[in-house]
């Protein structure tokens, strides 16, 4: 989910030009599955939007946290707040953004990236961890946002760090080790959230395919010893914290 902007919603006067979008027991009362929702948002909204409950870090769209925080504050219920979000999935409110560091225009958030029960699902969860501090509980402690940890090792100059197969926008392992000499990097990605992996320091920058649903990206490059960085080159991951050291140690 893309950048987006409440229109049009008489709440109180925080909604002019807020910027939005977008339960242990899975079921609220109204028969939704907040598990489902959080599984699918983590998977198709979380690479652009944070949602502190959820644990995505999503920087190309606005934080929903800290769009919903006033209205929480006033009182707003939760049917207010799942209304805006599955109008929002429905019929995005798109205006042309532009990555202030690159000068990049970022792409609009398309229509529908979840339809029928599932858009319902996944505004419920969102309306009802939006803003609030603390965490998840029940089963809905059970699912979120990965987080890369562990050190993923070369075996004969050929290193695997896939990505996150959920969609988070990490890599499955936070730091890698390799030998001096040539170095073949692969990054299987499973999700549909496009990634690629790049190496750079001490003079390489190498940077492979963005790829999605099950492609793989791939680099060479011939390492000395010492520090390198893996990142995903696609705007705003790696300021999400898709990065990780690799050290290349004899």
């Amino acid at each position: 989910m893309r950048r987006t902007t409440v229109r049009g919603m008489a709440l109180s006067a925080w909604a002019a030009g807020a910027m939005a979008l977008l339960s242990g027991c899975g079921l609220t009362d109204t028969g939704d599955n907040v598990v489902n929702g959080k599984q699918l948002f983590v998977a198709r909204c979380g690479s652009c939007h944070i949602l502190e409950r959820a644990g995505t870090r999503g920087v190309t769209g606005p934080s929903l946290d800290a769009s919903f925080a006033r209205a929480r504050e006033d009182g707003f219920g939760q049917s207010t707040f799942k209304g805006i979000v599955h109008g929002q999935i429905g019929q995005p409110a798109n205006s042309p953004q532009v990555d202030p560091a690159t000068g990049e225009v970022l792409p609009l958030m398309p229509a529908d990236l979840v339809t029928g029960a599932d858009a319902e699902d996944v505004a419920a969860y969102v309306a009802s961890a939006v803003a609030r501090p603390g965490e998840d509980t029940g089963a809905l402690a059970q699912v979120g946002a990965a987080q890369a940890e562990g050190t993923a090792e070369a075996e004969d100059g050929t290193l695997e760090i896939p990505a996150d197969p959920g969609g988070a926008l990490a890599y499955v392992f936070a730091d890698a080790l390799a030998q001096p000499g040539a170095l073949d990097v692969t990054s299987p990605n499973e999700s549909s959230v496009p990634h690629n992996i790049a190496l750079e320091g001490q003079g390489v920058n190498e940077v492979g395919e963005v790829v999605q649903d099950g492609g793989v990206s791939e680099i060479s490059a011939d390492v000395e010893q010492g520090e390198y960085q893996f990142f995903c080159t696609v705007t705003g991951h790696r300021a999400a914290g898709m990065e990780g050291t690799l050290n290349v140690e004899r």
